[in-house]
């Protein structure tokens, strides 16, 4: 293993099977779809390696990763490993905070007042009227990017293995934020048609705001709601709903903000819902699920090449908690408060189910390993907690089956490349529209050193459903072994960053992820 690589073609295919993995994410082969949760990194060493570990692990995290590759292990040991992900998809932060200073910035009772005049059907005037558009017309529906929101994961685990053999006890939570906007209650006004415009805009005082091509397009739209509503002078009355709008610092040209406030304009004729009974916010919505597995891995020999394949599978228990709180958006101090929420939530509801895993692993070669494995293959169901505040919510949190596949190459002895890759598209229920498939590259270099071994790794995941590419994150660990103990950790960020006014306006990266680890194996 010393020579130059120019002598070893063996080496060559391996480097060469190693780099072909950067191009597998992009072939789109697989676009099976599932509901569930992204996929949780566990396990120090494969968080290292940017959760690349359903070829390459060898322990205790085979119940988790890849029941197959119980297969071949031939120690016995027990690990302790806990972590955490977090990714905040879009630009939601930023967004929860917009609306938040928003709000901070009209002062508490200004605020207030424009809630109480609105409730009590009192005609606003022109600063409350901008402010009223402003907040329905872009704040609000500033919330609502599809598959936009704050999706985490936090896991802790006690696993035992004894050769082929393992017994897990895994605690899974996962957490989503997902705010929405409220189309349905935004009138400005207590009065219907036309008697409610005039009401709203004086017409004795209303004149003409804009003049030749500087008159925006959505005044065109106004004017015909306005006509049709019978607003006594309705030409007049649009500019002054519009110039309102405008002098409160809404741009009142683009697109998206014209189809609003024109909606603000319908929904104020119709008297279809007050905006002082607007119901936007974030729906917070959790999952923790406590499995306790017994799994097995039985190598099957390969008569044509001479290698190996592990099968094997993992019978579990899984206990289920559920909350679910809708949280309104002038109830959010800030985007910290979100945790607050998510850790307080007290509508909560538990059950039990039963599932399986299944995972396969074969080994050509000493020096390449491919994998798949498949959780939860019985899509076990669980109960969710209605929040009062919605009563017409989803009631039940299902977990399709998720397949993964995963390769490993070991270019030296001490040096592995992996890929990994879900072949599922996995559709979360904790936050509307966001989908993950993630997309795994690491490796890891091993140092022996007499009786101790460090191991040096690094990675990155991507989720190639999102829609900025640059959402990567990149991860690193040292792992630390000492006789038969072993000391692992391993942290991680996405370059992508936010500013968040509730973390005093520090840049917060899109994903960040963190895990521990402290185990003791022993070879036969």
């Amino acid at each position: 293993m010393r020579r130059c690589l120019r002598g070893r073609p063996d080496r060559v295919l391996r480097l060469a099977l190693a780099a072909s993995f950067l191009v597998l994410p992009g072939m789109g082969l697989f676009t099976m779809a599932a509901s569930a949760e992204e996929w949780s990194f566990v396990g120090a060493r494969y968080q290292g390696m940017g959760g690349a570990g359903v070829a390459m692990v060898d322990d205790e995290h085979a119940s988790y990763w890849n029941p197959g590759a119980l297969a071949f292990t031939r120690s016995y040991g027990v690990a302790l490993p806990v972590g955490a992900q977090v990714a905040a998809q879009g630009d939601v932060l930023s967004q929860v905070d917009r609306v938040t200073e928003f709000i901070d910035g009209l002062g508490g009772a200004t605020y207030d007042q424009l809630v109480a005049d609105l409730q009590a059907g009192n005609p606003l005037d022109a600063t409350q009227l901008g402010t009223a558009l402003d907040l329905a017309a872009v704040q609000l529906p500033a919330l609502d990017q599809p598959g936009s929101g704050l999706v985490g994961s936090a896991n802790a685990s006690l696993l035992l293995r004894y050769q082929h053999v393992a017994v897990s006890g895994i605690g899974l939570a996962h957490f989503g934020a997902d705010p929405v906007f409220d189309r349905q209650n935004l009138s400005v006004s207590s009065l219907t048609a036309g008697a409610a415009i005039d009401s709203l805009i004086n017409p004795g005082t209303a004149m003409i705001r804009y003049v030749g091509p500087d008159r925006p397009d959505v005044v065109a739209d106004v004017t015909a709601l306005f006509i049709a509503a019978g607003a006594t002078a309705p030409n007049e009355q649009a500019e002054e709903y519009v110039f309102a709008a405008d002098q409160a610092g809404v741009n009142v040209r683009s697109a998206g903000v014209a189809r609003n406030l024109v909606d603000i304009a319908r929904a104020t004729i119709d008297g279809t819902g007050s905006l002082a009974d607007n119901a936007s916010g974030t729906f917070v919505r959790g999952l923790s699920v406590q499995e306790v597995g017994v799994a097995y891995g039985h190598p099957l020999p390969i008569p044509i090449i001479g290698g190996k394949i592990g099968i094997g599978a993992q019978i579990k228990y899984l206990y289920g908690t559920t909350f679910n709180k809708f949280v309104r958006f002038d109830e959010i101090g800030s985007a910290s408060d979100l945790v607050d929420e998510i850790r307080d939530a007290d509508r909560r509801e538990t059950s039990h189910t039963a599932s399986l895993d299944l995972g396969v692993l074969v080994k050509p070669f000493e020096w390449l390993r491919v994998g798949l494995t498949a959780r939860n293959v019985t899509s076990p169901e669980f109960d969710l907690a209605r929040d009062p505040a919605r009563p017409g919510s989803r009631s039940k949190l299902t977990l399709d089956p998720q397949v993964r596949f995963g390769a490993a190459v070991w270019i030296l002895p001490n040096w592995a490349v992996a890929f990994d890759a879900d072949l599922t598209e996995n559709e979360s229920q904790l936050v509307d529209g966001f989908s993950s498939r993630i997309v795994s590259l690491g490796t890891e270099l091993r140092i022996p050193i007499w009786k101790l071994a460090l191991a040096l790794r690094g990675g990155a995941y991507l989720n190639t459903e999102a829609d900025e590419p640059d959402e990567v994150a990149l991860t690193g660990g040292i792992g630390l072994r000492v006789f038969d103990f072993a000391f692992d950790l391993a942290a991680g960020a996405s370059p992508k960053t936010e500013r968040v006014a509730a973390a005093n306006d520090q840049q917060i990266p899109s994903r960040m992820n963190v895990s521990a680890m402290l185990s003791f194996r022993r070879e036969f």
